[in-house]
């Protein structure tokens, strides 16, 4: 027990020496969660007797998925890149009037500020500012001195980026075999309760990941189109940044909207106000209507409901507990309603069927047809009279 405990301190160090270099693995972890279901479902439909036959199925799936998604992008290049070239190539021509408009009103506004502004409090403001100066100029001797490292960083960084689409493979193609040993280190009693619980976080935390990327995909096309109607430069990139930093939750649409505020603000002032209306009624859309009703629909949990923990966690909790509270109310809801059967006499799989997963799982099960349904998954090559036999299933 001992050696487990510093074996994970170990690794939890290692890992947070290499934050930097893992992140790219971070986002592949969100992107398998997305993309397992899809997985499963292109797998089920080629049949597979063994072990050997199920990862054969499973890689040939994750191959026709990346060939999908690349032919999806490719396509979505070819109707996206021409309009955002013409839109940066007329923002490249037009940033030399853009910066000497930006000059002319320094100007002005320095010439504004002499002119009113009382001498001592001037010479006050400008040893503030010789202070601060000074202070942009260590942290930049600091950033130097400390850019071996980022490089050294960055190098990791690359190099996770391109092994990024080979570990993914191996990921979406054998994470329900590692689920597998990882039981087969717990003991044999509780070994159904585990890879039940294991299985209802696992669908929780999916199901949330998939409903925030959606999320993401409605708040950046209504930003990119919005922007786009009022005629402002860069709206695709600037609606790609929006839908992408909506995935942080609480705070992500205000930080998609910075840098089309000061875009705005540099090119078209006269249109400041009705970009600003613009991101503060897509975020109050979603913060009071899309993510109720999506989190809702994904995790089972009452619109109202959401609002009401959303509320309390804020208050209770301050940020964190915005971002984690609606995922861990699902997953804790799960978690005691199977507790609650398993204390009442129920066995492990009839208390999985009375929880909402379990629920869905046999809904699922049902609906699918009799060519879909789960082969025999056992560690060892089953025998030819295995194929098919529910005795092959391991786990719910």
């Amino acid at each position: 027990m001992v050696l487990r405990a510093v074996a994970l301190l170990v690794g939890v160090y290692i890992a947070w020496q290499a934050r930097f270099a893992l992140l790219p693995f971070v986002l592949g972890g969100i992107a398998v969660y997305m993309l397992t279901p899809v997985v499963d479902r292109l797998a089920s439909l080629v049949p597979a007797e063994s072990h050997r036959g199920d990862v054969l199925r499973r890689g040939v799936a994750v191959l026709v998925l990346y060939l999908i998604v690349g032919l999806a992008l490719f396509g979505l290049g070819l109707a996206l890149v021409p309009v955002a070239a013409d839109q940066i190539a007329r923002f490249v021509d037009e940033l030399p009037d853009l910066i000497a408009g930006a000059r002319e009103e320094l100007n002005e506004l320095l010439s504004e500020y002499q002119d009113r502004v009382p001498v001592a409090a001037q010479e006050r403001i400008g040893g503030y500012a010789d202070e601060w100066t000074d202070g942009v100029a260590s942290g930049i001797a600091a950033t130097a001195r400390g850019s071996l490292a980022w490089l050294t960083g960055t190098l990791g960084l690359l190099i996770g980026l391109l092994a990024l689409p080979f570990w993914m493979f191996y990921v979406l193609r054998d994470r329900h075999f590692a689920a597998k040993n990882f039981l087969q280190a717990v003991p044999a009693p509780a070994q159904a309760d585990v890879s039940n619980v294991l299985l209802m976080v696992d669908r929780m935390i999916g199901r949330y990941i998939r409903a925030q990327i959606m999320l993401g995909i409605v708040v950046g096309a209504a930003v990119g189109l919005g922007l786009t109607v009022m005629g402002v430069e860069l709206s695709l990139a600037l609606g790609l940044f929006a839908g992408v930093t909506a995935l942080i939750p609480i705070i992500g649409p205000w930080l998609g909207g910075v840098p089309a505020v000061v875009i705005v603000a540099a090119t078209e002032p006269e249109l400041l106000p009705w970009v600003v209306l613009l991101y503060v009624v897509v975020q109050q859309l979603e913060n009071n209507l899309l993510v109720p009703r999506v989190h809702g629909h994904a995790l089972d949990l009452h619109p109202a409901m959401i609002i009401l923990l959303l509320v309390v966690a804020g208050s209770v909790f301050g940020f964190i507990g915005l971002i984690v509270i609606v995922p861990l109310s699902a997953i804790l809801r799960e978690l005691f309603w199977y507790a609650d059967h398993r204390f009442t006499g129920a066995t492990p799989e009839q208390a999985l069927r009375r929880t909402g997963i379990g629920r869905r799982l046999l809904h699922a099960a049902a609906t699918e047809p009799p060519a879909a349904a789960e082969p025999a998954r056992d560690e060892e090559p089953p025998s030819p009279e295995d194929g098919g036999a529910p005795g092959g299933e391991a786990g719910p």
